[in-house]
């Protein structure tokens, strides 16, 4: 089958126009977009099989547990499942259409079939995005902060514009075309989150979301299972200023080696950000106001105003100047960047600070790498006070044959930085609480355990004792796969 690249499907949607139909916003009508068959066939090149051929769909659907009447069904399948299996019981959930590798037997709706269902995905956004006239695409990637970006960013548009934003962590090559297929004409800005494993994904989707202002936000020791090394990372990472039209805006984070290189090969226009004075977008006097936030002086070229932002780090100054610089990219005055960021609160699992029964639990359980483990102990220990603090940690993943140094240099970090307490557990938990003790970090104040449930043991033990308790700072961090929010969840239960 022949099918059109994403860059041609823009270049033809005036031409080819998705069907409409009118949606009450407020005092006006706006044109909610449909899907027509015609559509779908031009935007994937698949093959009309059978069913009604003036079908419409609302929506675009691959998960057949929320599938609504009517709904157009992908039918993605898996290394370990057939994807057709699941696009029968789609058509007994009412789904009006199904697209398909294989051919079911025996369905009534309209079928397409397609070599590859992910592609098909991919293009059916890159479609839809194509057909919003006047839409502005920001595409955000990056190995630690991404998502904080993503969501500052979208605070700051939210104010002048109808925003659509990536939901969650939905931004690999599944997530992130379904976070774009809801666009319609109601939106002015697309705020996307790009995350990847492999080399060629940031890629596909930057062909896929077509951004008009796109943002790597750091190149750290991430995902290395998959990249292999830093380097590796860069140019993975780099796929996304490669891929930006010739009109495109990059946001370049001066502050970081490998951005700036991988950005003067690029010919786009440039916005540099960072505390690096030579940065167009800077941040001077930055004070720690402990757990109010950061507050700095922002500098837009000449313009400078003073501000706050209520998250946590230093760390986040450089989220809120990446923002910024991306907001200043589409047209945002000074005034109204400084407002957005200062509405821009701390969300879940990242650095969010709990009150659960007097203990101050630094809620970071969303991800982990190692540059992000060093932002979230300097972090505890900025606002530490006279308060104990207490690590509580679980692997980093992904890291493939770093992770015994990387996770050694974590126990080592934890001591050097001032910790009083490690509790630590999963494959590396060994490494890391060797590191810390041969950082010398006491015996007795290091506690490596088998599973959650012994870490919630372990702190009810230790309050018993009086050995830490109310005021103190804990923090919570491990790799996503990690779970460390179960324990938060524990002690919620418990003390709450």
């Amino acid at each position: 089958m022949e099918t059109l690249s994403c860059r041609d499907v823009r270049s033809v949607s005036t031409a080819a126009p998705t069907g409409m139909t009118g949606v009450s916003q407020g005092d006006a009508v706006v044109e909610k977009l449909i899907w027509k068959l015609s559509d779908v066939l031009l935007a994937t090149g698949g093959r009309y099989v059978s069913g009604p051929a003036k079908a419409t769909f609302a929506n675009v659907s691959t998960d057949t547990r929320t599938i609504e009447k009517g709904d157009l069904f992908l039918a993605l399948s898996g290394a370990n499942f057939d994807g057709a299996e699941f696009a029968l019981d789609a058509v007994r959930k009412g789904a009006g259409g199904i697209i398909v590798e294989t051919i079911p037997e025996g369905v009534d709706v309209t079928v397409v079939q397609v070599d590859d269902t992910l592609r098909a995905l991919g293009d059916l956004a890159a479609y839809r995005r194509a057909t919003v006239t006047d839409l502005k695409v920001v595409a955000i990637t990056g190995s630690s902060g991404k998502t904080s970006v993503k969501e500052m960013t979208a605070t700051i548009l939210g104010q002048e514009f109808n925003v659509l934003k990536t939901k969650g962590n939905f931004n690999n090559l599944i997530g992130m075309p379904l976070s774009l297929l809801p666009v319609d004409n109601r939106h002015d800005v697309a705020v996307l989150e790009m995350g990847m494993n492999r080399s060629g994904e940031i890629a596909r989707m930057t062909e896929i979301a077509d951004p008009d202002i796109a943002c790597i936000v750091n190149v750290q020791a991430a995902h290395l299972s998959g990249l292999g090394s830093v380097e590796g990372v860069a140019r993975a990472k780099g796929e996304l200023f490669a891929g930006c039209n010739s009109w495109s805006k990059i946001c370049v984070n001066y502050d970081d080696k490998m951005v700036r290189s991988l950005a003067r090969k690029m010919h786009q226009d440039q916005i540099s950000y960072g505390r690096n004075s030579k940065a167009f977008i800077r941040a001077t006097h930055v004070k720690n106001m402990g757990e109010k936030g950061m507050a700095f002086t922002l500098h837009i070229g000449a313009e400078r105003l003073r501000l706050q932002i209520g998250v946590l780090g230093e760390h986040n100054v450089s989220n809120a100047l990446a923002a910024a610089a991306i907001a200043h990219g589409a047209g945002l005055e000074m005034a109204q960047i400084v407002e957005g960021l200062e509405k821009f609160k701390a969300f879940d699992k990242r650095l969010q600070i709990m009150d659960i029964g007097g203990l101050k639990i630094i809620n970071d359980c969303y991800n982990a790498n190692p540059a992000s483990m060093m932002a979230a102990f300097d972090t505890v220990q900025a606002i530490r006070g006279e308060h104990k603090t207490i690590a509580i940690l679980g692997d980093m993943l992904e890291l493939g044959a770093e992770s015994e140094k990387a996770h050694r240099r974590l126990g080592e970090m934890v001591a050097c930085k001032g910790f009083d307490y490690l509790l630590v557990y999963g494959e590396y938990s060994k490494i890391v609480a060797q590191g810390a003790m041969d950082a010398s970090m006491p015996l007795r104040q290091v506690h490596r355990l088998p599973d959650k449930e012994a870490i919630l043991q372990t702190i009810f033990e230790c309050m018993e004792e009086k050995t830490f308790g109310k005021g103190d700072y804990f923090l919570v961090k491990g790799s996503r796969g990690m779970c460390m929010e179960k324990i938060i969840d524990g002690l919620q239960r418990e003390l709450g």
